[in-house]
């Protein structure tokens, strides 16, 4: 399944456990395919960074290799102007460019859309109520 994971559901599940983190899991098992543009890969690194208090940011590291390995990055402009918030515009880019099903969000900007054309916006809940439905 296509998806594309929001800047702070990609830092909550890194930093802190909860929904955030099984959504992660979830990644790291294989059980969705996570895309993102260089611009949203360039605000997940700088965030990662800032918030890394481990030695040498070796959690920034570490998550940052995950990422390049584990995601499709996909090189997209953004073009669609529809979030309250411009900056949000970049996740419904990359989704329509994918091809993505969901947009996993935590951001009500994002999540007051609930869709955009054919792709779904949800928060990690119910991003992981989809999935158990599809075991």
């Amino acid at each position: 399944m296509k998806v594309v994971l929001d800047t702070n559901v990609l830092v909550s599940g890194i930093f802190w456990k909860g929904k955030p983190s099984s959504v992660l899991d979830r990644w790291a098992k294989d059980e969705i395919q996570v895309f993102m543009t260089t611009e949203i890969l360039k605000e997940v690194r700088e965030t990662l960074t800032e918030l890394d208090r481990t030695p040498d940011k070796a959690l920034s590291r570490h998550w940052l290799l995950f990422i390049l390995e584990n995601s499709t990055i996909l090189s997209c402009k953004t073009t669609v102007k529809v979030c309250r918030d411009p900056n949000d515009d970049k996740f419904l880019d990359c989704a329509l460019s994918a091809g993505a099903k969901y947009i996993v969000s935590g951001d009500n900007d994002l999540l007051s859309l609930t869709r955009f054309q054919s792709i779904e916006i949800v928060n990690p809940a119910v991003f992981l109520g989809i999935l158990n439905k599809q075991r």
